[in-house]
């Protein structure tokens, strides 16, 4: 693994991975900062601006590495991943997009592994937000969500076939897990209390989803 900027994410993720035996290699343009990675972490460290191709050379980078990019920049972060992908072959690129506006542009651009710290909190915050018993579990991609919702006596949607629910044309039930068994959902399986239903949604339908599903 390359890790390319970053100051206190960077030492502990190069702490984590080395403590699981993993290669890892650092670039930083910061001289205080390579010389106290260098004190701590068993890893190589390679003062100099990651953005540069010799210095990026220096670190060796192959196909199967994994190059992970967290400058506080993301014009830098892009020209990196674009650098490492193209110069060097690297096939599996991580990179820090700090404006969430930019996460299209990265992924058109190839990167299609992405960090935003503003959208993992806002997810999380929603999830905070929304009731219980309907939680997001995970954003998919940017847009889409992977929704649970735990079905109870008192629920609209108990006895009812999932054909007959009046759900938004944008989502789909993807699952049913009904007493720890797993019941692939079709039009006319009836919802039974206890069901937990897992719902693939996109963000614009989410409420609409929880609508139909828990009569709010």
């Amino acid at each position: 693994m390359i890790i390319i900027g970053g100051e206190t994410t960077a030492y502990y993720l190069a702490r984590s991975m080395t403590s699981r035996r993993y290669g890892v290699v650092l670039i930083n343009k910061d001289r205080e900062l390579c010389e106290e990675f260098a004190k701590k972490l068993k890893a190589t460290v390679i003062h100099g601006d990651g953005s540069q191709k010799e210095v990026l050379r220096d670190a060796e980078p192959s196909k199967n590495d994994v190059v992970v990019i967290l400058t506080p920049r993301d014009e830098v972060n892009l020209f990196i991943a674009q650098l490492a992908m193209k110069e060097f072959g690297v096939r599996r690129v991580v990179s820090l997009v700090n404006d969430p506006g930019n996460i299209e542009i990265f992924k058109r651009m190839g990167i299609t592994t992405v960090l935003n710290l503003t959208t993992l909190i806002t997810n999380t915050v929603e999830a905070l937000i929304f009731p219980e018993e309907f939680s997001s579990i995970v954003p998919l991609e940017q847009g889409i969500e992977f929704l649970n919702v735990t079905v109870d006596e008192e629920n609209p949607v108990t006895g009812k076939k999932l054909k007959d629910l009046n759900l938004p044309r944008d989502c789909i039930v993807a699952a049913i897990v009904r007493g720890g068994v797993l019941v692939v959902p079709r039009g006319d399986t009836e919802i039974l209390p206890g069901d937990k239903l897992y719902v693939i949604a996109n963000r614009e339908t989410k409420e609409k989803v929880e609508e139909v599903l828990l009569g709010r």
